[in-house]
C-alpha cells in the first residue's frame, strides 16, 4: 500500500494513543482520547480520516466510537486481525511502546515527516506557556511545545526531524516518576521561531492544544490548567 501523508498522521496518533493487542485468543486494535478534551477532535478529524483510510477500504464501513465516561475516555475497539496485519505492514507491532520507533519511510520524507508529527503531537504531545520571568509581574506568555514519551528511540527520531527541518529542539534529562515503570523522554520546542515553525508547518488539529494558540494569540498569554470548554467560551467572548 501507498504511504501518504494521511496514513502517516494516522500513524502518529496511533503511537501517540494507539495500542495493538495480540495472543492467541485474539487480535485487537484500539485508539481514543480523553472524553472531555479530545471528543471533537476524534469526531470532527480522526474519524473521518481513520474512516477514509482503513475503514472503508478493509470493511466497507464506519468505525464505531464508544464513550466510557466511568474511564473518562473515548473511543473504539476493533477485534480483528485484518486491520492488525493493514499496521504491521506499515511497520507498526503490537505490543509495549518502549522501543517503538518513527517508520524508516517516514524518517526519510520531511512531507510525510510533518503529517506524522501532527498525529504524534496532537494526541501525545503539549503545548503550554511558561511565565515570562523578566516581567515585574509574571505572565504565561512564553509557548513551548513538548513531547514526553518512554521510547528513548521515538524521542531521539523526532529530535533529529526537528533538526532536519532546522530546528532547535531541547532533549531533557530523562526522569522517572515515582510510580513510573519506565524513564520518560522528553523534546522540547521552546524557541520562538520554532514554535512559530511547528503552528504553521505542521499545525494542531486537536482543539485541546490549537483554542491553548488561539487564546495566547487573542490575549498575548494563556493560562495553565484550564479546560478545553474553559478556553472556548473565553473565545467567544
Amino acid at each position: 500500500m501507498k504511504l501518504d501523508g494521511d496514513l502517516a498522521e494516522i500513524l502518529g496518533m496511533h503511537i501517540g494513543d494507539g495500542c495493538i493487542s495480540v495472543n492467541k485468543r485474539y487480535s485487537e486494535y484500539y485508539l481514543g482520547g480523553d472524553l472531555k478534551e479530545e471528543k471533537e477532535y476524534h469526531d470532527e478529524w480522526v474519524k473521518p480520516l481513520f474512516n477514509k483510510k482503513i475503514m472503508f477500504p478493509l470493511y466497507g464501513k464506519e468505525v464505531n466510537y464508544k464513550e466510557h465516561p466511568k474511564l473518562g475516555i473515548y473511543g473504539f475497539h476493533i477485534f480483528d486481525k485484518k486491520i492488525v496485519e493493514f499496521f504491521n505492514k506499515l511497520d507498526i507491532k503490537s505490543g509495549p511502546k518502549i522501543d517503538v520507533r518513527v517508520p524508516l519511510k517516514i524518517r526519510t520524507d520531511l512531507a510525510l515527516a510533518k503529517r506524522f508529527l501532527r498525529g504524534l503531537f496532537d494526541t501525545d504531545g503539549n503545548l503550554y506557556f511558561d511565565k515570562n520571568r523578566s516581567r515585574k509581574a509574571p505572565i504565561n506568555n512564553c509557548p513551548l511545545i513538548k513531547l514526553g514519551t518512554v521510547s528513548e528511540k521515538l524521542a531521539k527520531d523526532v529530535f533529529f526531524l526537528f533538526k532536519k527541518m532546522n530546528l532547535n529542539p531541547g532533549m531533557k534529562k530523562p526522569y522517572k516518576g515515582k510510580r513510573d515503570q519506565n524513564y520518560v523522554f522528553t523534546v522540547v520546542l521552546y524557541r520562538r521561531a520554532d514554535v512559530d515553525f511547528f503552528i504553521n508547518e505542521i499545525g494542531f488539529k486537536n482543539p485541546k492544544h490549537l483554542t491553548k494558540w488561539l487564546i495566547y494569540k487573542k490575549f498575548g498569554m494563556c493560562l495553565s490548567k484550564t479546560t478545553l470548554a474553559d478556553r472556548k467560551s473565553k473565545l467567544s467572548e
